[in-house]
């Protein structure tokens, strides 16, 4: 492609990206940027017994749903 057309679209690109967020700009909340952070080893494991409580609240109650359908 020409190199003139490229430089055109960035720039119609570039025009309507800012015609939008000026129009919406009140409309919108603004987001607050994500902050990446390192979590520690005992949010891990935390998180890791969580899940496995949840995991075996679940299977009983799967067993006791069964037993009750079976029994």
């Amino acid at each position: 492609m020409n190199s003139l057309v490229l430089r055109k679209t960035a720039l119609d690109r570039d025009f309507a990206a800012k015609y939008v967020a000026s129009a919406l700009g009140g409309l919108l909340p603004r987001q607050k940027p994500a902050r990446l952070r390192r979590k520690g080893p005992m949010f891990w494991a935390a998180l890791a017994s969580l899940v496995l409580a949840a995991d075996f609240l679940l299977a009983s109650l799967a067993w006791l749903a069964v037993d009750l359908v079976m029994g």
